[in-house]
């Protein structure tokens, strides 16, 4: 049987964070500078680790417990964990508890007293359930079902359900009803999902798991869902249903955790709601994805959690190192609206980046209204721009201004809020009157905008989080899929559920 865990996510960022907490030594009760290295200890360690992230628990185990057996040294509060970790994997809970007994009890200053106290709960846990069998990957999905997210949490929900089922071999396809003509379109079979009813109402508090057959009714075809292949682990959805409070998004996540002991949690959808959320999955050692929330604070600090779509700030870094390092630019002056907090967090993150990569940035424009995009040219006239310096945002006088704004090869244009499209419109027109030939940098607000011949005229060169290649045949499957689940186009969110 193949070990499904050591191809998950979670049993990676596992692994990885016992590494982190490896490389330093645990603090015990007697000094840092007492703790010898052992090199045969520090090997099997080594050896153990890669025998985990292969899913070989059994050996990685019997590494761990020969690391154990040495005297004291670098590695014997990471071995009694990491061998807790495979006995967990095997199933061997009551030896995986008393083994971290050992752990808290002989090293209680240790540094791994919250994992270590986390697994034990996951352990208690399975003991009093029952151990479940090893090949099944739970995933929890935490979603709001209130009027004003419902639509977004189904999208969402519809892209996770494809990939779920995908994966356990379920596949859909159109049937022909007798007498439609046999000049019909060509039907094919896609690899599709199917749940116990269409809503995720229907879901609510259960275990959602693919079944082998189901029919339903699309325009004039039947569309079939049956078994394929049977991968060697399958992976089985429980939901929890969010109100519109953060609060709720954090009692789904413990209910999740306690009740239904999943491995990886998906959701919730906005930055609010995440935050609760991933501090719960991080105090239970859960893995947690955001799929979209844009808060930096939703993973900050955090091991278990992780966001899906790029932060605001991280926006402007992505398009600080697309300047510097695809476009070959050497000075690039920023423009943002002092007022809109997106749009002065992604001035602030690619000026961060700029930084650390040897951007030069000549200067920063904050414009204090939105208006005042459009009124470029007469600002630089009146010589009421401010400029900002280390010490401050100032005016500047106009032959300086002129100087600095001739320095820039490009500027950055985070543009977001309101009438985006106006604001970049009217500022593209106002660069190329007052510097023709400057390339313009924008973000995902410059997406598909209707005055594209203004923006090729000025090279204008912008980045977006989410962009479809239609031409590619996995996303022509995923289109076509979705409509024999849904009857509908995807959108972003059922991408970003889909990956």
């Amino acid at each position: 049987m193949v070990n499904w865990r050591s191809r998950s996510i979670r049993a990676l960022v596992l692994v990885a964070a016992v590494i982190a907490g490896a490389v330093t030594t645990p603090v015990h009760a007697q000094g840092q500078e007492e703790i010898p290295e052992i090199p045969n200890a520090e090997l099997l360690f080594t050896e153990g680790v890669a025998a985990f992230e292969r899913g070989e628990y059994k050996t990685a185990f019997e590494r761990f417990q020969l690391v154990s057996e040495y005297e004291l040294n670098r590695k014997t509060t990471a071995a009694l964990l990491m061998g807790s970790k495979a006995l967990v994997r095997l199933g061997r809970y009551q030896e995986a508890i008393d083994r971290l007994d050992v752990l808290l009890d002989q090293y209680p200053a240790t540094t791994y007293r919250e994992q270590a106290e986390s697994l034990i709960e996951r352990a208690r846990s399975r003991l009093q359930g029952g151990a479940r069998t090893r090949d099944t990957l739970r995933i929890g999905i935490a979603l709001p079902m209130e009027s004003a997210q419902a639509s977004l949490a189904q999208a969402l929900f519809n892209g996770i359900r494809l990939a779920v089922d995908e994966h356990n071999g379920l596949r859909r396809r159109y049937v022909r009803p007798p007498g439609l003509q046999s000049a019909a379109d060509t039907f094919e079979v896609y690899d599709t999902a199917s749940t116990p009813g269409d809503s995720l109402a229907a879901a609510d508090d259960e275990t959602t798991t693919a079944v082998p057959t189901d029919t339903l009714r699309v325009d004039s075809l039947w569309v079939v869902t049956e078994q394929g292949a049977r991968p060697d682990w399958v992976a089985k959805m429980y939901f929890r249903r969010m109100g519109a409070k953060p609060q709720t998004a954090r009692a789904a996540v413990d209910s999740l955790v306690r009740l239904d002991d999943v491995d990886v949690i998906l959701g919730p959808i906005g930055s609010r709601a995440a935050g609760p959320a991933g501090k719960r999955a991080e105090e239970a050692g859960v893995l947690l994805v955001a799929p979209v929330a844009t808060g930096e604070s939703v993973s900050k600090g955090r091991d278990y959690v992780f966001q899906a779509n790029p932060t605001i700030s991280a926006r402007g870094r992505v398009m600080a190192r697309v300047a510097k390092n695809g476009l070959l630019i050497d000075r690039a002056g920023v423009i943002y609206e002092s007022g809109n907090s997106y749009s002065a967090r992604m001035a602030e993150g690619f000026e961060a980046e700029a930084r650390r990569r040897g951007l030069e940035v000549p200067l920063t424009i904050p414009l204090q209204d939105p208006r005042d995009w459009s009124r470029l040219p007469a600002l630089i006239k009146e010589d009421s721009l401010r400029i900002e310096r280390k010490s401050g945002a100032a005016k500047t006088d106009s032959a300086v201004v002129d100087s600095l704004l001739a320095r820039a090869e490009a500027f950055y244009l985070p543009v977001s809020g309101r009438g985006a499209a106006g604001k970049i419109q009217g500022v593209l027109t106002g660069i190329q009157q007052v510097l023709p030939g400057t390339r313009a940098l924008g973000n995902a607000e410059w997406h598909d905008l209707p005055f594209t011949k203004a923006a090729s005229d000025m090279q204008a060169t912008y980045t977006n989080g989410f962009h479809v290649q239609t031409s590619r045949p996995a996303v022509q499957r995923f289109v076509r899929r979705y409509r024999l689940l849904t009857g509908t186009t995807p959108d972003e969110l059922s991408a970003d559920g889909r990956r």
